[in-house]
């Protein structure tokens, strides 16, 4: 809960103050947004819309410090001329760097950054103990008083028509975190009286920002801290059907078609919604599907080849609408899990397949002559110069245990260059008459 820090004691909150403004209603609405919002933009936008309908000023606004700067949070009332002109504080040289002083801060431009820094005289009729600025004639203000007292100003409320202003730090236990102006083109807009009280409603308002920020830094870790237990717990998933799927595979009790439809129904407790999953493997004429949960609303497909040959594809989908992600609902690394259990059947159905395929290249020899062989051959002869020379820029014993990334690059140039080299044989073998 935030409360209201009455500073001064030289006004109730019962008192209506000049322009007969409700100090106890102004200052209620803004306490029980400040309970009740729950960002900071949020509760900025609704305590400058409180101010600006009880006071009854042309514009309001917040700064808040970003970075080395002080630029505008929210604002209402404005010209976007100004905004523009004002949003930045920072004083920059002629290339547009930005000015700092002896200890390396930068220097603030006009009044605003004065109150920010707390650089202001007390003893002036336009500054406050508290550190704050305003004036009820700006015109009269830079009349009446010398420049070297006012400091380097760039004048634009004035020149914007802005008579009545208001400049309120706003605190934090760690120091001025930002400002509330006030601005109205009308003069005599403010009393020592409300500045008074503007300075106890600012010094809850940076407390209350303060809180706010935290509390949001908070939500933000917690929000992380599940998200990385979310993926920790989906890769563990993962790697659990990746191992399955091997231990699958090691089985050789087990026909191809029961291998693929043991892999179909595991694919989809792999994935972020397995309850909405559905998972399809296609080789050849064949089709090896998990239960029928309806038509999948968005589809991914990773193919299946064997020997450079599209055999199929495996599909996963979701039958329900899922969260927009990497590749539709997909997270990138279900994108490459898809991928790598395509490779994973590929192999599978290629090691099934050995006999037919050398049946296959037999039965093709009858109709090639040995010049048809021999381009072959040197095809595939430079395909494997090229995976050897792309081979070379690995080095197994330097490849890091957990880059699994890597050591499946090594692997599969290592599979084609094994499939390549036994090619090669075989059709030097038929271009021989072996």
């Amino acid at each position: 809960m935030v409360g209201f820090l009455w500073r001064r004691g030289r006004m109730s909150l019962g008192d209506k103050g000049e322009g007969n403004v409700d100090h106890k209603t102004l200052a209620i609405d803004i306490l029980q947004t400040l309970n009740r919002a729950s960002s900071r933009i949020e509760a900025i936008r609704q305590i400058l819309r409180h101010l600006k309908r009880h006071l009854k000023i042309s514009a309001t606004a917040i700064r808040l410090k970003e970075g080395l700067d002080y630029p505008y949070f929210v604002f209402d009332g404005f010209s976007d001329v100004h905004i523009e002109m004002e949003d930045s504080l920072c004083g920059r040289d002629t290339e547009g760097n930005i000015l700092v002083d002896e200890s390396g801060d930068p220097i603030l431009d006009c009044m605003c950054g004065k109150v920010i820094r707390g650089n202001t005289l007390p003893d002036k009729p336009f500054f406050t103990e508290y550190g704050s600025f305003w004036s009820n004639n700006t015109d009269n203000l830079l009349v009446d008083n010398d420049p070297e007292e006012l400091g380097e100003t760039r004048d634009v409320c004035n020149a914007q028509g802005y008579l009545s202003v208001a400049l309120i730090p706003l605190n934090d236990k760690t120091g001025t975190i930002g400002l509330l102006q006030l601005n109205d083109k009308e003069p005599n807009r403010f009393s020592e009286e409300l500045i008074w009280f503007l300075e106890g409603i600012g010094e809850s308002i940076g407390i209350a920002l303060a809180h706010l920020e935290e509390e949001n830094k908070r939500k933000e870790l917690e929000a992380e801290r599940l998200r990385l237990i979310y993926q920790y717990r989906l890769r563990i998933s993962q790697l659990d059907t990746l191992y399955r799927i091997s231990k699958i595979h090691e089985n050789k009790d087990i026909s191809l078609d029961e291998t693929l439809n043991m892999i179909a129904a595991l694919i989809p407790g792999a994935l972020q919604h397995p309850d909405i999953a559905v998972a399809q493997l296609t080789v050849e004429d064949r089709k090896y599907s998990t239960a029928l949960k309806g038509e999948p609303d968005y589809r991914y497909s990773a193919i299946i080849q064997s020997y450079g040959v599209v055999l199929g594809t495996l599909s996963i989908g979701y039958t329900e609408p899922a969260p927009k992600e990497y590749n539709g609902p997909f997270l990138e690394e279900e994108i490459k899990l898809v991928n790598l259990i395509a490779e994973t059947v590929s192999r599978i159905v290629e090691q099934s397949k050995g006999g037919d395929w050398n049946r296959s290249i037999d039965k093709y020899a009858l109709v090639m002559d040995k010049d048809e062989i021999s381009h072959i051959m040197k095809l595939v002869a430079e395909d494997t110069a090229i995976s050897e020379m792309d081979r070379e820029e690995y080095d197994i014993n330097d490849v890091p245990t957990d880059s699994s990334q890597t050591m499946d690059s090594y692997l599969q140039l290592s599979h084609s260059l094994e499939v390549n080299r036994a090619l090669i044989q075989k059709l030097k073998n038929l271009r021989s008459g072996e």
